[in-house]
């Protein structure tokens, strides 16, 4: 591809992910430059090649410019994008993830506290892909969660009790209140106004995504260092 071409990893309500490539988007000028920038929201038209497909029309609809003119809410938004783009599968519609991923942008760009919109939207999203796991009871026994800090395994699917804890070699400790608002905050259909140790709360969920992606997460962890360097 050419050093002016996009290469673009595009979300779609009627094919699930494309992987594309947007020809003279880097180009100053270029049809194609706004609405194939990341994060956008458009609407295009592609040609399938022998090889690859290529955005030949494209016309943009949302541009999420509160994300673009904040640093931390563009990263938070991005990093988003990426756990999207790691479970989203190729030519497989998914009407469901596309409204999913554009509330959870809309809510990073406008809730007053974009880490909680987070939370809450990595928490949709597992629950999307059939992956959210059990915080806030024992997912072997059903024993209520009544430790803290408590073991989470990735493995399980979730809090292991006390008694189940040594059977599980991923596991790793948690907070308890952080777990319960974990799971209080999976069952709203829009992010809560405040959500206490948000940060925790995110970072608690990264070994779980670790093993639903089975890909690298650069934005996520890149993202989560800064926070975490920044509340030190």
């Amino acid at each position: 591809r050419g050093e002016s071409d996009r290469r673009l990893a595009v979300l779609t309500r009627e094919q699930g992910r494309l992987d594309v490539i947007a020809k003279g988007a880097r180009k100053g000028g270029s049809r194609l430059s706004a609405a194939t920038e990341p994060l956008s929201f458009a609407r295009i038209q592609v040609h399938s090649g022998q090889r690859m497909a290529y955005v030949t029309q494209a016309e943009p609809q949302t541009a999420f410019r509160g994300l673009r003119a904040d640093y931390d809410r563009l990263t938070m938004a991005l990093a988003f994008a990426e756990l999207v783009a790691a479970v989203s599968q190729t030519d497989l519609p998914d009407p469901g993830l596309f409204d999913l991923a554009f509330q959870a942008l809309s809510a990073i760009e406008l809730h007053p506290d974009p880490l909680v919109a987070l939370v809450w939207a990595e928490l949709q999203l597992m629950e999307s892909e059939g992956v959210l796991p059990v915080l806030d009871r024992c997912v072997v026994c059903d024993r209520p969660l009544a430790e803290s800090p408590a073991a989470v395994s990735p493995g399980a699917g979730g809090n292991v009790c006390g008694l189940h804890a040594a059977d599980h070699l991923d596991r790793y400790l948690v907070s308890g209140e952080v777990l319960i608002g974990l799971a209080r905050t999976a069952e709203l259909p829009e992010p809560p106004p405040r959500l206490k140790r948000a940060l925790e709360g995110l970072r608690a969920l990264s070994p779980l995504w670790e093993a639903v992606a089975h890909a690298s997460l650069p934005a996520r962890g890149s993202l989560l260092r800064e926070l975490m360097s920044e509340n030190r």
